[in-house]
């Protein structure tokens, strides 16, 4: 499992070399998302059901791991 802090560098890391594109704004609502209990969105393919962000990318995360890098990274306002 990736730390807050790996998650909070890597996304500080795409922030700067890319700004604010539509793939770090995506991730930025998913981790919203997901720190108040979402799924994060579904991912636009199925393995049998539904894949969402969370099920497919961070299964087994808390709500709290989304919410600290939530406010790492000041996605809260």
């Amino acid at each position: 499992m990736k730390t807050v802090d790996q998650m909070v560098e890597h996304y500080k890391t795409m922030q700067a070399q890319v700004g604010n594109t539509s793939m770090y704004e995506e991730v930025k609502w998913q981790y919203i998302s997901m720190a108040q209990g979402g799924d994060g969105g579904p991912m636009g393919f199925s393995e049998g059901k539904e894949t969402t962000c969370r099920s497919y990318n961070y299964d087994g995360y808390s709500d709290n791991f989304f919410r600290e890098v939530c406010e790492r990274m000041g996605w809260y306002q």
